[in-house]
């Protein structure tokens, strides 16, 4: 993957350390603006009512720990991705798909359907350059076709 979608994928992994690093500082009492916001949001209407509070405080930040390193991992993936090829980029695909089957299951069977729109978001937002660049391919012309872009 080159170019405008090997950026896009740098930034798509700036934004998911960014959500991270708001869910991390969740923990801190005066910097939990953020992840308050996120939960009155999914838990509709936005109306300043949050059902984040001390009990959730712990897993929220521990999440964004979680998501903070998988933004770092794939970093390091969509940097040797260029060695690795495609195989890199399936079982990139393949873990992204997994997480967002089965977080979203779990959003809209536990009655916070709007987390997985939000999941929606971060799926598509993954899926249009790896779609685009055509680096799920296999084969010499994928990745030939791939490496010209």
């Amino acid at each position: 993957m080159q170019g405008i979608w090997k950026h896009w994928m740098q930034v798509w992994c700036w934004a998911v350390l960014g959500v991270g690093a708001i869910f991390a500082l969740g923990a801190i009492p005066d910097a939990d603006g953020g992840v308050r916001l996120f939960y009155d949001a999914v838990a509709w209407p936005i109306d300043g009512v949050s059902p984040y509070g001390e009990e959730v405080r712990f897993t929220a930040a521990l999440l964004g720990a979680v998501m903070m390193g998988w933004a770092m991992t794939v970093f390091a993936l969509v940097a040797a991705a260029d060695q690795i090829g495609a195989p890199a980029w399936r079982g990139l695909t393949i873990a992204i798909v997994t997480w967002y089957l089965i977080d979203s299951v779990i959003s809209v069977a536990s009655g916070w359907p709007l987390n997985a729109v939000s999941n929606t978001g971060f799926l598509v937002t993954f899926l249009i350059p790896i779609l685009a660049s055509g680096a799920l391919g296999t084969g010499v012309k994928s990745q030939l076709s791939a490496r010209r872009s």
